[in-house]
């Protein structure tokens, strides 16, 4: 079913700028004491049984990058953990298992394929897939106690099933280069903001961008978070504690929220620094936002689309920070057509990014497909 079309962003900002659009006004303290919402995964690992197109890509490293792989550390190797309510218990950590497979890839590929087709020739489609946490730190004995699926040959397949139009971006040897630093929540089922950052780099390099080096950027914490697998299993089990690590940069960047039409709600931030306890997640972008659109004066002067679920919250300030003009969309909320919405508002470039997780979850490919 199509969607509704909107009036075009593009001019609410240009009304904006001008201080001619009456609702400039913020309607609310962006600073409220409520902090920001995270969502809890609702993804399952069943999917359509259909298949995808051409090969573009793999995860297939070399033997220089394979070299710089950590080694993975098992500190209980007499131990699988214990499972509680589908959620993995070892050594301290929470995980979510994995076991998506082959036509759930091509699935996703074929969708992507599909959007990229619709949305025509003049419209650069990128895809940012990336892996959860069990495929990364999770001894390899102790996944093939439960039979997960191997992701990094779940991404394979999807990555070599786009049509050669689409652009993918492999994130899974980027995760595995820096696996001995803080990638994933041991309470919570996202990945953190450093995860982030290496695959905002993976995609900068796909994209012939300049990433802006962490180090330039401002790094603070958010600490005592216990996040989403912690609260689905209930307290009385000892787990590591949470931080929330995110950067900030002084580039001139400004934020309006938007409803899931395309109606303007009121100016807002990338980064809600004062989010705490469980909605800590919620730093990144305020928590899950059906469109969000940045404008940066010192930006590439270059717009683009993210079309993105909740790992794609602490990736997309990274965006923000770099593109002239970010659009922030998550497609689990939007009620409007992707296409007509590109074409209004004078975007070429759209990313898309998904975690496993979601890339084979039927509900999550059944929204993506309501945009092709």
């Amino acid at each position: 079913m199509k969607k509704k079309t909107i009036i075009s962003v593009a001019l609410i900002l240009s009304m904006c700028s001008c201080g001619i659009y009456s609702g400039c006004s913020p309607t609310a303290n962006t600073n409220s004491s409520n902090a920001p919402t995270s969502s809890v995964s609702d993804e399952s690992t069943e999917s359509p049984e259909k298949s995808g197109d051409v090969a573009t890509e793999s995860t297939d490293a070399s033997e220089e990058e394979l070299k710089s792989i950590p080694e993975l550390s098992d500190p209980t190797p007499d131990s699988v953990g214990e499972m509680i309510d589908g959620i993995l218990l070892y050594d301290k950590t929470l995980y979510e298992m994995f076991y998506g497979g082959e036509e759930s890839a091509k699935e996703y590929a074929k969708t992507i394929s599909d959007i990229k087709t619709n949305l025509g020739d003049n419209i650069k489609v990128y895809n940012v897939i990336v892996p959860t946490h069990c495929s990364v730190t999770l001894p390899e004995r102790v996944q093939n106690e439960y039979g997960v699926s191997d992701q990094k040959e779940y991404m394979d397949t999807l990555c070599n099933s786009y049509t050669a139009d689409v652009i993918g971006v492999n994130t899974y040897e980027a995760m595995l280069r820096h696996r001995d630093e803080y990638l994933y929540f041991n309470t919570d089922h996202h990945w953190t903001g450093r995860a982030a950052y290496y695959a905002y780099e993976a995609f900068c390099k796909a994209a012939g961008e300049t990433p802006i080096p962490m180090n330039e950027m401002g790094d603070e914490k958010i600490e005592g978070y216990y996040g989403s697998l912690y609260n689905m299993i209930g307290d009385g089990y000892d787990v590591k504690e949470d931080y929330v690590e995110y950067f900030t940069t002084d580039r001139n960047v400004t934020t309006k929220l938007f409803d899931s039409e395309g109606n303007y709600i009121q100016d807002t931030m990338l980064i809600h620094s004062y989010a705490e306890g469980v909605n800590a997640y919620g730093v990144f972008l305020g928590g899950d936002q059906p469109l969000m659109v940045s404008q940066n004066s010192d930006g590439n002067g270059k717009k683009i689309a993210v079309v993105k679920e909740s790992y794609g919250n602490a990736f997309s300030p990274f965006i923000a920070y770099t593109y002239g003009e970010t659009h922030l969309i998550d497609f689990r909320y939007i009620d409007f057509d992707l296409k007509t919405y590109l074409q209004d508002n004078n975007i070429t470039e759209v990313l898309f990014i998904n975690n496993n997780m979601a890339s084979a979850t039927p509900q999550r490919l059944e929204e993506l497909q309501n945009m092709a």
